[in-house]
């Protein structure tokens, strides 16, 4: 889990700045806060896209869920970003599934003792391994894909998530106290 700390002095600096009331504090970072969520959320997805060499961006799309939480007395609220990072199938990554002699590759990546077939239900091209010496059970080979998503968005996401917070609080907190949105 990866916790973005926030000083409350600096909002509250900003907040001088711009003589806001504490009512337009707390709005301004509830507002903030949202902005800055679906922004990771969405800078998650193209960047684990891009360095997992993934087809589509659809593959990741239940992989990252808000959750947001409400303030409670003096606090201010919370967001949780949740990143599913279980196996992916091999047919995710970019790439045709070929048969080779020692087994099949995806895009770059090889499956010794892996098969290329159709799909059951979708009708597409599916890399499979069985699961014991017989014909059958078979299974869809997947791709342990943890730890690079964990540095892809420790590296890539999450290091720019402070930078991106403190901005959108000055955006929304000088809308609400010059502009007089909200």
């Amino acid at each position: 889990m990866i916790a973005l700390d926030i000083d409350a002095r600096q909002l509250q600096r900003i907040a001088d700045e711009f003589a806001a009331s504490d009512r337009d504090l707390r709005r301004a970072f509830s507002r903030a806060l949202s902005r800055t969520s679906r922004t990771l959320r969405t800078m998650a997805r193209r960047e684990l896209r891009a360095g997992l060499d993934l087809r589509a961006a659809s593959f990741l799309r239940a992989r990252l869920r808000l959750s947001r939480f409400r303030p409670r007395g003096s606090g201010l609220g919370a967001v949780s970003l949740w990143v599913g990072t279980n196996d992916m199938p091999a047919t995710a990554f970019k790439g045709r599934p070929r048969q080779t002699a020692s087994g099949a590759t995806v895009g770059g990546r090889s499956f010794p003792g892996a098969f290329v077939g159709t799909g059951q239900s979708s009708g597409r091209r599916v890399v499979f391994r069985r699961r014991g010496r017989a014909r059958l059970p078979i299974q869809a080979v997947t791709v342990p894909v943890q730890d690079e998503m964990n540095e892809i968005l420790e590296r890539q996401v999450f290091a720019e998530a402070g930078e991106i917070m403190m901005r959108n609080f000055r955006a929304e907190l000088r809308a609400r106290t010059i502009y007089g949105v909200g």
